[in-house]
């Protein structure tokens, strides 16, 4: 059997990497270069971090709620000029900030994400080489009732088994735990099921393992068109020549929805900016940390940490609007005392977004040999292995895992209606 996934990011690399250890051969197509810092999976905060997973649709999100994020300071923010196009995605969205949605999305999430920390030791177990931080995270606030929000939030993942704290920290005790936290943070808690990767070291490190296990790259290499009969894909035509295979994987991020309609597959998913840059703290953190009251994450890597936030939906424009993480930067510098005054390499990526935010992990139907591994939202390094080696399971047995049932391509109504529970 062969297989071509398309696609280096994290999710086309794990599907490799559970495909070939399944002695499938492999051959990874790329659009550009695999680990590219234009990649979505260069800079971004690296958290494997499960017992978080959450769908962005929140509940109780209104309409009039939505009016107010096309502001340039908002932490989930739509482009003005965009709206006419992104109106339908964003209408769809709107169904699904409910509470049994929200309920409904974590679980499945929950449930997808509970190997995660078994297979990345498995990765580093066959040699391949990241860099790894088995930290924790803490959340920080300003207000006790604000960490009491956000621990609440999380209290559905008990039943998943996850551990988290019974109650929050006062400021003594969140001081103690972490000391590089300024007089700003009054209150938190400890996350103990929380790791931290240097995002673009383990897309590297990926890659060298799967040139070592006999996969095949095709850099540079823009998919044009695929080359089929009926329901099934025979090859994909790019810009560096023909691929054939036996079974074909689409995992490229938010460039899996026109990849997906060059086989007349529709799926509602449109791609929401991030942005990271890196600062020199005083005192160097213990622990991933999250801001909760500035929606921003904090990811210790060496002698710098990387900020991450915001969430953008303007299109894939990778460009770094100025104004956007100009703001995300004055409010990190509110929590953290800075050895220097500014902020180092500006990053901007684009997470793939579906309008339940959650996956796609499916046939492409109606074809019978192409596949869907895609939207994994804020979630590429906490949901990438475990998607990956149940994709790889459902390609080796043709049948769909469990885990992936929520999943389904076909799960999203035609209609754009309420939907009940909200």
């Amino acid at each position: 059997m062969k297989a071509v996934v398309i696609g280096g990011g994290i999710s086309g690399l794990c599907c490799a990497y559970y495909l070939r250890r399944r002695d499938v051969d492999v051959t990874v197509v790329d659009r550009a270069r695999v680990g590219a810092r234009t990649a979505s999976s260069w800079g971004n905060g690296g958290w494997i971090a499960p017992a978080q997973a959450g769908p962005l649709p929140e509940p109780g999100l209104t309409v009039y709620g939505l009016r107010a994020l096309v502001r340039a300071d908002s932490a989930l923010y739509f482009r003005p000029s965009y709206l006419p196009r992104l109106t339908p995605w964003l209408l769809r969205f709107w169904t699904y900030c409910n509470e049994r949605d929200y309920d409904r999305g974590t679980a499945a999430l929950a449930a997808l994400g509970q190997p995660c920390f078994e297979l990345v030791d498995g990765m580093v177990a066959d040699g391949i080489e990241f860099e790894l931080w088995k930290l924790g995270m803490v959340c920080a606030t300003e207000k006790e009732e604000d960490a009491r929000k956000v621990l609440r939030s999380l209290e559905g993942m008990r039943r998943y088994g996850y551990d988290l704290p019974d109650d929050v920290l006062g400021e003594d005790e969140i001081h103690e735990l972490e000391p590089s936290l300024n007089d700003r943070v009054k209150a938190g808690f400890h996350l103990a099921e929380q790791w931290n990767v240097k995002a673009d070291t383990l897309v590297e490190g990926l890659a060298t393992r799967l040139r070592e296990m006999g996969v095949e790259f095709l850099e540079g290499a823009e998919v044009i068109e695929f080359d089929g009969t009926g329901t099934v894909v025979r090859s994909v035509r790019t810009g560096a020549g023909d691929v054939g295979g036996d079974q074909f994987v689409l995992a490229a991020g938010s460039w899996t929805t026109p990849l997906a309609a060059r086989l007349g597959v529709k799926i509602p998913m449109e791609p929401g900016k991030g942005y990271s840059f890196l600062l020199a703290p005083k005192q160097m953190p213990r622990h991933g940390i999250l801001f909760a009251d500035i929606h921003a994450g904090v990811t210790p890597l060496g002698d710098r940490v990387r900020i991450g936030g915001t969430m953008e939906f303007s299109g894939y424009d990778l460009a770094i609007d100025e104004r956007r993480i100009s703001n995300l930067f004055d409010l990190a510098r509110g929590y953290i005392d800075l050895e220097k005054p500014d902020y180092e390499e500006p990053w901007a990526g684009l997470r793939p977004m579906t309008v339940d935010g959650l996956p796609i992990l499916d046939w492409a139907q109606p074809y019978r040999n192409a596949y869907l591994a895609t939207g994994y939202s804020m979630l590429g390094m906490t949901v990438s292995a475990p998607a990956g080696e149940a994709m790889a399971e459902m390609i080796v047995t043709g049948a769909r895992p469990g885990v992936f049932e929520p999943f389904r391509v076909d799960r999203f109504p035609r209609a754009i209606a309420r939907r009940p529970g909200g």
